[in-house]
This record gives C-alpha cells, sequence and structure tokens, in this order.
C-alpha cells in the first residue's frame, strides 16, 4: 500500500469511492433516504474538488488503484476519511489516518478533531479519538446521527 498526496486527477475515482462506500457500507447504520441525500448521484465536484486542493489530502493505493482517502484542515479537521467498500478492516484507515497524523505533527498542531459516523465510530475509538458530543445533524431534509470526536495528538 501506497499512501501519497492528492492528484487533481485523482479527483473521479475518490468521489466514486465516496459514492459506493457510503451506499454500501454506510447503509448499514442509516436509512436509504439518508444515503441518497449524503452521497447523490450528482457530487458537486467542484466543492469535493476544492476540499481535496485547500486541505492536506492523502490517498491509499494498491495495485494502482485508490483505495481510500482522507484530507485534514491547517485547525486540525479532518474532514474526510473513507476506505473502498471492498478494502474495509485491512489497515487502509489506520495507514491514512497516520499520515493524517505525521502532517498535522509537522504543522503544530496538538488535536484532531472529526465528525465521525455512527460506522467510523468504532474506529476512531480503537485509535483513541474520543467522543465530545453525539449531535443530529440536519443536512438537506435528513438528520444525521453523528459524533463530534477528538484526539490530541
Amino acid at each position: 500500500m501506497i499512501i501519497r498526496e492528492y492528484r487533481s486527477s485523482d479527483l473521479n475515482s475518490m468521489l466514486k469511492l465516496f459514492y459506493d462506500t457510503v451506499h454500501e457500507i454506510n447503509i448499514k447504520d442509516y436509512s436509504r433516504e439518508q444515503v441518497n441525500v449524503w452521497a447523490p448521484k450528482l457530487l458537486e465536484k467542484e466543492k469535493w474538488k476544492g476540499f481535496f486542493e485547500d486541505n492536506f489530502t492523502y490517498v491509499a493505493i494498491i495495485e494502482d488503484r485508490i483505495v481510500g482517502f482522507s484530507d485534514l484542515t491547517n485547525e486540525g479537521y479532518l474532514n474526510t476519511m473513507y476506505v473502498h467498500k471492498d478494502y474495509q478492516s485491512k489497515g487502509v484507515g489506520t495507514r491514512l489516518l497516520d499520515r493524517i497524523e505525521k502532517e498535522a505533527h509537522g504543522l503544530g498542531i496538538i488535536k484532531l478533531i472529526t465528525e465521525a459516523s455512527i460506522t467510523s465510530r468504532p474506529f476512531f475509538q480503537k485509535r483513541g479519538f474520543a467522543i465530545v458530543k453525539k449531535q443530529n445533524k440536519k443536512h438537506k431534509d435528513e438528520v444525521f446521527i453523528n459524533y463530534i470526536m477528538e484526539k490530541s495528538i
């Protein structure tokens, strides 16, 4: 597995990974209506491109295939962490988070904060994140349970 910086040519593969992961993995914890709002068929490509270009974004590659991605803001907010539906529980998320933490250290960030889904909460807890608050977050017409979590690094 290789962890490398994001390239603009990665965008379409990353968006497909996001869509597939939400619809096939997160569907276990969220309703069909919720995942359709979370990951609609027509994604806001420019918005995602902006996140990835403005933040510190890394992709995980196995055999020339993007199998995960994550991005970090300058303020220590872990904006995204998605692992391909076929590569769950194979160390991809761990390797990405290791790289994000290394980046954060280099920036002088002492605390990472994220909003974890019901699905990803156990992963973050195993990696030392603590729940700060359970929240009902409204997105469009749906309300999602997620967790504000943080980790001192």
